[in-house]
């Protein structure tokens, strides 16, 4: 009788039912389909309730349903993978192409033009992998993401601008001059990356809603104040390089934060990836409802 008090409540829900759906315990891995929901794992003794409750996810269930999720998925990886290309290959030029950086002779070897080039292209890919999202515009379950998505097309089209003019003003013509050279190799990049990054502030945690391993995550996932904090040291590195003769401290110090803040900035964007290959797996392949992984015994 006691024993039968002390039952948990989800315990008596659970009674009666067997699992319908091949469902792994979340322990040792040992199939669980056609067990009683209520008793323990065989294999390791891990009450089988616990991995029901692990495989579903209720919070995403009460959003409502995207009318294409594995399109969406696709666009927002490829997005980010693909806008991380882009901003890798231009801080590879931006390297390349400042004069108080003493290189290893690999990299001083790669010509910074072709790479400006490759960034604006994979920078225009990343818009055009937004596209089916941005047709999506209209739908009342992207009604949050909006906004996002406005600010990240904006983004994406005038980093590649950013890129192609760089391209021009800094090897077509010519114009190596200081303050010119920062204002289209630093300056206007780290303003429309601003832009981007504000676009996918708004529109990855939207999506993230949909995904339980993104909603759980705590210093594994992005968060997009960093990387605009990251820009304007990136800025400031700049700037105290150009004010300073090539071989003071002051200059060897702007160096150093215009590095770091590039570094942060890369690894902010693989964490980000990471973080979008999170809500792909949750839209493309999303976890069961309880009434179609249980039924009556």
């Amino acid at each position: 009788m006691e024993q039968e008090q002390a039952k948990s409540p989800i315990v008596e829900g659970l009674q009666g039912m067997a699992v319908a759906l091949s469902l792994e315990c979340s322990r040792c891995g040992y199939e669980l389909r056609g067990m009683l929901a209520d008793t323990n794992c065989p294999e390791c003794g891990e009450p089988i309730r616990l991995t029901i409750i692990e495989s579903i996810d209720p919070a995403a269930r009460r959003l409502s349903p995207i009318q294409f999720p594995k399109r969406v998925g696709n666009s927002i990886t490829a997005v980010v993978a693909a806008y991380l290309l882009s901003a890798l290959l231009a801080i590879t030029a931006l390297l390349i192409h400042a004069p108080v950086i003493s290189l290893p002779h690999v990299l001083q070897s790669i010509p910074a033009k072709p790479l400006v080039l490759a960034s604006a292209c994979f920078g225009l890919l990343a818009f055009v992998a937004l596209l089916p999202m941005i047709s999506m515009y209209s739908h009342k379950e992207l009604v949050g993401c909006r906004g996002g998505l406005s600010l990240t097309s904006t983004g994406l089209l005038v980093w590649s601008g950013s890129m192609f003019l760089a391209y021009m003003v800094l090897f077509v013509q010519s114009n190596q001059s200081g303050p010119m050279a920062m204002l289209f190799d630093t300056c206007l990049p780290a303003i429309t990356a601003g832009i981007v990054f504000s676009g996918f502030k708004k529109l990855v945690p939207r999506l993230g809603l949909r995904s339980r391993a993104f909603r759980q995550a705590q210093g594994s996932r992005q968060r997009m104040n960093d990387l605009l904090v990251a820009l304007v040291f990136v800025l400031i590195g700049r700037a105290l390089i150009i004010a300073s003769p090539g071989d003071t401290n002051l200059a060897m110090f702007g160096l150093i934060v215009m590095i770091m803040s590039l570094s942060l900035i890369v690894f902010g964007l693989g964490y980000l990836l990471r973080n979008t290959i999170w809500i792909r797996q949750a839209l493309v392949a999303p976890p069961p409802a309880l009434s179609d992984l249980l039924h009556i015994k």
